[in-house]
Order: C-alpha cells, then structure tokens, then sequence
C-alpha cells in the first residue's frame, strides 16, 4: 500500500554561506531527490520553487573560449582594489 504524500507542509530553513539551504531529509525521500541529484528552481514573486526531475538531463549552455575568458575578466579585481584587500589581510594575525 502506498503512502500519501502530504504537499502542505511549512519548514523554516536557514539560509547558509552563498545562500545555500538544506532540503529537511524527509522531503528529499519523499520527493526522490538524492545527493548530486539536480533539481529544478524558479523564483515566483517572492517565492522560490523547488521542483524535482523526473529526469537527469538538464538543460545547460557551452559557454566559448571568448565568453569564459570574458567572465574571467569580469571577475578580476582592479589592481588598486587588490592592493587594499592584500594590506588589510596582512594585518590579520596568523594562527
């Protein structure tokens, strides 16, 4: 016999470093969601939807040469700015 899945359910997470949130495990066996598995998230007003695959094939785009070093270089710190961040690091005391 198989059990009934009960959609309605409320948790509180704790939104974590890089805005990471941990799905409570049973929600997880419920769904069929498991380690490494992708999932599917939409934002909807102020809402964020979770929804699970069905299937392991997930959309994605090869980025070219050009475009990843494009990122790169969006990424880098002006030189200024890194000189300020390396004076301020050396002042932390060293364990």
């Amino acid at each position: 016999m198989s059990q009934a899945i009960n959609t309605n359910r409320e948790e509180w997470l704790k939104v974590l470093g890089k805005g990471m949130v941990t799905l409570p495990k049973r929600w997880r066996d419920e769904m069929g969601i498991g380690s490494g598995d992708m999932v599917r998230a939409k934002k909807e007003g102020n809402k964020v939807v979770i929804e699970a695959t069905k299937s392991q094939k997930v959309p994605y785009r090869v980025y070219t040469a050009r475009e990843i070093n494009e990122f790169l270089k969006d990424d880098e710190l002006p030189k200024v700015f890194a000189q300020k961040v390396r004076q301020h690091l050396s002042l932390i005391p060293q364990k």
